[in-house]
């Protein structure tokens, strides 16, 4: 079998400190500042992501009725990133050709204007910086002083006659900003929100056929808000729900997230019709098929085969054990998920490991390096003492020890059981699974060349000699 190193070649980015293109926002757009070849060698294109385009691309042409859509995920979901793909492509046509093909080449005349809420100065609110990145402010002149919601009238008198997409993200944090702008006797949240709902029903007449306006889910988008979105923002919730298509981006319970992980963070990497993928997958396979005669695991050899085939370079139980912890209050979804496997790749090249391995797994960290301990921290900071104890502190944690006094520094038995079992006990949502059964973990564990009675045996003793595993 061939290793990672000799199949796989990671980009760049995975080696530096900096991963600003994590945290795009649509300002980057707005000022110019995305590298278009840059954004689409390293983005792979979702199911979720083709329908956007699909039918963003069909409203410009005339030939759809959807013309406001909604992108549904939690923080990090990649609702921005989608964004920002389709306004590349309305502003890209060559780009454009290469990923959506010939259907739409010849419309050229497409205007992208955006918002995003963090733009909290906004002199003459949402309505006017659409305006005038339009270059049409004067149409707007009486709605600026004092700041007065458009009506469907003048939204449909400024947007008619064009071919335009409209970008809005992160909204509710200007809007609570907005609550706390006092016009007359009514706030610019208020009137916001009224600008906003005419701007969805202007969308729906005729004279608006080729406007398209895509925002972000406005609960999704600011969790800590939302209490206020359950009372201030309903009218605007429940307006854009009458309106829009809702599109998931990233659909997270699929091998899609494999898809993303191998676009954004390898230059090189076989595909799953690889004879090379085959025949890891094949190994991996005997050795489950192996491991089960003895009775020590009821993960399947089917099961491990179709999810390499699958998930490579990655073991297919990431996908499960990642499914845990997405949902943790603050994690960034995708975004987190991309963050924390580019650190374990770097790890996993400069180790060596990838000269060694035929696959990255869950336990392929080290957690006596400060940037991969940190990580894994933030996800869920009370387990830090279970860490330092149990599983990794310079040598003198439980599970090193354990390695130390077996002889295993080689393997590092006890060290790979307890980093699955940390990584499956992310999670720190109410009622979350937590933790594996005996024939999970040997399953997961289980690759060519073991003998899992190793595992077995480390896994006994860091059950008798652990605090907190």
């Amino acid at each position: 079998m061939q290793t990672i190193k000799s199949l796989c070649k990671p980009r760049d980015s995975v080696y530096t400190d900096t991963t600003r293109d994590d945290v795009l926002n649509l300002s980057d757009l707005i000022e110019g500042k995305l590298d278009v070849d840059k954004f689409f060698n390293e983005n792979f294109k979702t199911k979720g992501m083709e329908i956007l385009f699909d039918t963003a691309f069909k409203r410009f042409s005339g030939k759809s009725d959807t013309g406001v859509i909604k992108l549904t995920q939690a923080m990090g979901g990649g609702k921005t990133h989608n964004m920002l793909a389709l306004a590349l492509l309305a502003q890209n046509p060559d780009w454009r050709k290469k990923i959506i093909g010939n259907e739409y080449e010849d419309i050229t005349d497409i205007k992208v204007v955006a918002f995003s809420g963090r733009e909290s100065d906004a002199e003459f609110g949402i309505w006017g910086s659409i305006a005038e990145q339009l270059e049409r402010k004067e149409f707007f002149a009486d709605h600026y002083s004092p700041l007065k919601a458009p009506g469907e009238s003048a939204w449909i008198n400024l947007l008619k006659e064009q071919r335009v997409l409209i970008l809005l993200d992160e909204l509710p944090p200007y809007l609570v900003n907005a609550k706390s702008i006092t016009i007359g006797n009514s706030d610019l949240c208020t009137v916001t929100i009224t600008a906003l709902s005419n701007l969805f029903t202007a969308i729906g007449k005729g004279q608006l056929k080729n406007v398209c306006l895509v925002f972000s889910d406005l609960r999704a988008t600011y969790e800590t808000g939302s209490q206020l979105l359950a009372t201030s923002f309903k009218e605007l919730e429940n307006e854009a729900n009458r309106v829009a298509l809702n599109l998931e981006p990233v659909a997270l319970n699929t091998d899609e997230v494999y898809d993303i992980l191998r676009k954004r963070l390898f230059t090189e990497c076989p595909t799953s019709s690889s004879p090379a993928v085959n025949e890891i997958a094949v190994t991996y396979k005997e050795s489950l098929i192996n491991a089960g005669k003895s009775g020590l695991t009821g993960y399947t050899g089917d099961a491990v085969y179709v999810g390499i085939k699958d998930s490579y370079p990655f073991h297919p139980s990431i996908k499960e054990i990642y499914a845990r912890f997405k949902e943790n209050p603050g994690f960034q979804q995708t975004r987190g998920l991309i963050k924390l496997m580019r650190q374990v790749v770097r790890g996993f090249f400069d180790s060596g490991k990838a000269d060694k391995k035929n696959l990255i797994n869950v336990f392929d960290i080290d957690l006596n390096e400060r940037g991969m301990l940190s990580l894994i921290k933030q996800i869920k900071p009370s387990l830090e003492a279970a860490i330092s104890h149990d599983i990794a502190q310079g040598g003198k944690a439980i599970s090193e020890i354990i390695d130390e006094q077996n002889g295993d520094k080689k393997e590092q038995y006890a060290q790979d059981v307890a980093k699955l079992l940390l990584v499956s006990s992310l999670n720190e949502t109410p009622n979350g699974v937590m933790g594996l059964n005996e024939s999970d973990i040997l399953g997961y564990l289980c690759k060519p060349g073991d003998d899992l009675n190793s595992y077995k045996k480390s896994l006994d003793e860091i059950v008798s000699q652990c605090w907190y595993l």
